[in-house]
């Protein structure tokens, strides 16, 4: 009989805790939204710069569940040579990530020597300060709310500068979506 009752016990027990504090599976999720947006150029000169807009909603990970976000938050960015007319390099890539407005600044990232074919099947990683991490995370406090941006890319002494190149790269940022249930 006392083995029966401390089996009853453990049981009621173990139900008891598993009950209060057990998986729930209602919990929310998370899902990785990789956005990303690519940079094009064909010319002679000796600088280049393009400037691309980019919105959460253009993102199909975002629009399936804009209604149910409870975050976004940013996890890393990068960017990648897809294809570059050969000994393409320069000086200062500059990576310059803005809020929708093209002016306020979220983060800058600049890499002093450039050369494109270092970056063909080796990304870039683009590291940030808590700063401009915060800064991030602040404008896009508001996840039912469609945030757009702006990436330009810079590269100043371009060579060679006297024949025809291209320039085909991608600039990747990762957000983390914490949706509910």
């Amino acid at each position: 009989m006392k083995n029966l009752n401390k089996l009853i016990l453990t049981s009621l027990t173990v139900l008891t805790v598993l009950a209060f504090n057990g998986c729930d599976p209602f919990d929310d999720f998370y899902l990785t939204l990789a956005m990303d947006t690519e940079f094009n150029t064909v010319g002679a000169g000796s600088d280049i710069f393009i400037s691309n807009g980019l919105c959460l909603s253009d993102f199909d990970d975002y629009e399936d569940n804009k209604d149910n976000l409870i975050e976004i938050r940013y996890i890393s960015s990068a960017y990648m040579t897809i294809d570059a007319t050969q000994g393409l390099q320069g000086q200062n890539l500059t990576l310059t990530f803005y809020q929708a407005d093209g002016v306020t600044v979220l983060f800058q990232y600049v890499l002093p020597v450039f050369v494109a074919a270092n970056y063909m099947n080796n990304p870039l990683e683009i590291t940030l300060t808590s700063q401009e991490i915060d800064n991030i995370n602040i404008y896009l406090s508001d996840p039912q709310k469609d945030k757009c941006f702006v990436a330009t890319l810079a590269i100043s002494n371009v060579l060679p500068s006297n024949t025809l190149y291209t320039l085909h790269s991608k600039f990747e940022f990762l957000a983390e979506l914490k949706i509910k249930s």
